[in-house]
């Protein structure tokens, strides 16, 4: 059957059986439809409107989560009339086309009896396909390297579906994080219908893919959305690293992509310079991950500000996502970068501190503690010895830290000789300490290397018998609060974004979007944070009786009746006084420290600091109980103190940025006659993904539902070459009558 494909004279509806078969002058090159021959197999019953569906997903390697496929068919006929030898069989080709639309499975049918064989009749039939994909399917194999051979796709649960799935977006707009199990049961009882979670997943696919168009063309959508918001939202970033497809000088192979909104960009001006890197893989049609870096701002509210979409979590997308980071990002102090403790996340930031170009400046890098925590549990296995940790982590006095460590040494010195004890008693009593000790080696890794998520540091070299050999190759400054060096990282531990992509406002469950549908969404709900946030927050700064944002004077408030128990010695020179506690005496020295402004018009500028031996402020860069104890003392203003990134003026200005609309005329597939309509200036490729990164089935399909549908499948291609092999001779006659 000669399937045709790639019409571009105008949408699905308006091709016809003449447009398919007549030689088009060169001019009209673009609308010449590409074909290929296929068999449908012979089954004792007639095919459904899926099983044809699904032969067409062989016939083009299709994805099996491919919704917007649509076929068509054109059929002539003729009734020969044995007494007639006036109208030869070529006469034929001289009758008009029956166009039939297959919208359900009653119009396939319908047209499939039509064919079937009747005595002294002459069939000439042929289908039209259409899909995203199969739009540009001699590019894709164009784009893929020779040795690529894609298996054929196993089809997923809930196939039925594909014919008659109608589902509405608005449920999932407000539940974009619901499961296929949680979507099922609402389908259930809304539409009265059993419905499985194979046939929800599909149905949110499909509900998806028509509010936002294809995942396939999502590729070729999201950089065209992003250029028509910089242009009504100036101040943004983007950065496309794709390939040339040989031969398609017009198209590109989209690999990585990264983006910053204008508004984000400066509302991270206003806040603390610290940035947290995390990252998390895609849930969609394709394969990749997006890293994200959030800030948060003086109530600690997560701001992203900015994305990216790699292939994979290596140190090279690493790297390139945090160079094109510290293009977009400009901050008026050196940015600290918390992230994960990943070998290649690892590698990559000190590959980008230590570069020449940034030379000279004094950005760090510190390391997520509830990632390290994770680590941590991995060989220690409890979690009071994790929330032991976490607390050590946090720890401000050095006192204090270290009274943790020597009790985080003893008891994890107990728990693994425990540990050990365990497995010698569970082996056999027949082996000798050779064997006993070779085996308790092996059931611990030697390195978090050989662990759950890797580890920068090797371990190799000796037995972790207590936790200050496991901690003892990981830079204190990088995962220990007391620590940290000229207090980089404002107290941000990484807790605040642990779970990021399930709680946060603009980022919960967009990894199931498309690719444009992410940077649509994100946008949007940007845009509903702001404008919640930013109401707030001027409601905070009208308010005569709020001197700070609402998380800082609740800590302020809480400081203030501390310091209300503490005493005040004496005051020394320099401005330093001793303060009296119930425990100890500290030592508190306050200064003035003058920056001088780019401008030498404007002079310098005075800055008030604080330090105290308890080390809060240098760490935390707000005044502790016993700075504010001191200010109450020489009748000044503890505000004075605080670092100007916790005051309601940066509050203000964190969430005052205003955003404008933007047109949707991305998602229309404009002919090259109009691409000089805005936004579509000038030439532009067309943008499509990389095949190979297709991904399987669905995340939450169990292995067996899996396996079932590969058996079903298996079976269903032995029936069809048994069925074809069966009838070779009539599938001979029927392709020359069809030629």
């Amino acid at each position: 059957i000669p399937v045709y494909y790639g019409c571009r004279k105008g949408d699905f509806s308006s091709v016809h059986g003449g447009d398919l078969v007549q030689d088009c002058p060169a001019i009209y090159a673009e609308n010449i439809c590409a074909h290929i021959i296929g068999e449908l197999p012979l089954q004792p019953q007639s095919m459904s409107l899926v099983d044809l569906q699904l032969w067409v997903f062989k016939l083009f390697r299709l994805h099996p989560e491919t919704q917007d496929l649509h076929v068509k068919g054109f059929l002539k006929q003729r009734k020969n009339d044995p007494y007639d030898e006036e109208d030869p069989d070529w006469y034929l080709e001289y009758y008009q086309w029956d166009t039939h639309e297959f919208y359900t499975d009653k119009y396939w049918r319908s047209f499939a009896n039509k064919l079937k064989k009747k005595r002294n009749v002459t069939h000439k039939f042929m289908l039209y396909v259409e899909s995203s994909e199969i739009r540009h399917y001699d590019i894709l194999l164009k784009a893929v390297n020779d040795d690529y051979s894609q298996q054929v796709p196993a089809v997923l649960p809930g196939t039925e579906s594909l014919a008659r799935c109608e589902f509405s977006f608005r449920y999932l707009k407000e539940h974009l994080a619901v499961t296929a199990e949680e979507m099922a049961v609402y389908l259930t009882g809304h539409y009265g219908e059993q419905v499985t979670p194979a046939e929800a997943w599909r149905a949110r696919q499909m509900a998806l893919e028509k509010e936002f168009g294809t995942f396939y063309d999502s590729y070729n959508f999201a950089p065209r959305l992003l250029k028509e918001i910089a242009r009504k939202n100036p101040g943004g970033f983007v950065e496309i690293k794709d390939s040339l497809v040989s031969g398609c000088k017009d198209f590109r192979v989209l690999q990585r992509i990264c983006w910053a909104f204008g508004q984000s960009l400066q509302a991270f001006s206003a806040c603390r310079p610290v940035l947290c890197i995390k990252g998390t893989p895609l849930c969609g049609k394709y394969q990749g991950v997006l890293l994200t870096a959030v800030a948060l701002d003086a109530n600690n509210f997560s701001i992203p500000v900015a994305y990216a979409i790699v292939e994979c979590e290596t140190k090279e997308s690493w790297l390139w996502f945090l160079r094109n980071l510290e293009r977009a990002v400009v901050h008026q102090a050196d940015v600290c970068i918390i992230h994960d403790y990943k070998k290649e996340l690892i590698d990559a930031v000190e590959d980008l501190l230590n570069s020449r170009r940034r030379q000279g400046l004094k950005a760090e890098s510190r390391w997520c503690m509830e990632h390290l925590a994770e680590n941590f549990y991995a060989y220690f296995g409890d979690k009071n010895l994790v929330m032991m940790f976490k607390k050590l982590c946090q720890q401000k006095r050095q006192h204090k830290f270290d009274k943790l460590w020597k009790e985080l040494d003893e008891l994890t010195s107990k728990y693994m000789a425990e540990k050990e004890c365990g497995e010698v008693q569970q082996g056999s009593v027949k082996h000798d300490e050779t064997e006993l000790q070779e085996q308790s080696s092996s059931s611990q890794p030697h390195s978090v290397e050989d662990g759950k998520e890797g580890d920068q540091a090797d371990d190799s070299k000796g037995k972790v018998t207590k936790f200050s050999d496991w901690i003892r190759l990981k830079p204190m400054e990088k995962w220990s609060l007391v620590h940290d060096s000229n207090g980089a990282r404002y107290g941000i531990m990484g807790t605040d974004i642990t779970d990021v992509y399930k709680n946060d406002p603009v980022l919960k469950g967009i990894t199931c979007l498309p690719l444009s549908a992410m940077v649509e969404v994100t946008f949007l709900r940007l845009e509903e944070y702001f404008r919640n946030t930013g109401d707030a927050a001027n409601k905070a700064i009208g308010n005569p009786s709020v001197s700070f944002p609402e998380r800082v004077q609740d800590d302020m408030n809480s400081k203030m009746q501390k310091a209300e128990m503490h005493q005040v010695l004496g005051s020394e020179e320099a401005l330093k006084f001793t303060v009296k506690s119930r425990q100890r005496q500290v030592t508190v020295n306050l200064k003035s420290e003058y920056t001088h402004n780019m401008d030498k018009s404007k002079g310098s500028t005075a800055r008030k600091t604080a330090t105290c031996s308890c080390n809060k402020p240098q760490l935390l860069h707000k005044p502790c109980s016993h700075v504010i104890a001191v200010c109450c003392h020489i009748g000044v203003s503890a505000a004075e103190y605080m670092s100007p990134y916790y005051s309601l003026t940066c509050l203000g200005r964190t969430w005052s940025k205003k955003f404008n609309e933007f047109s949707r005329n991305y998602r229309k597939n404009l002919p090259r006659y109009y691409r000089d309509v805005r936004p579509f200036e000038r030439e532009t490729p067309t943008w499509i993904p990389d095949k190979r990164s297709e991904c399987g089935f669905p995340v939450y399909l169990l292995s067996d539902c899996v396996q079932t549908a590969v058996v079903d499948e298996g079976q269903q291609c032995t029936t069809e070459d048994e069925s074809v092999a069966g009838n070779e001779s009539t599938n001979a006659r029927s392709e020359e009558s069809r030629t």
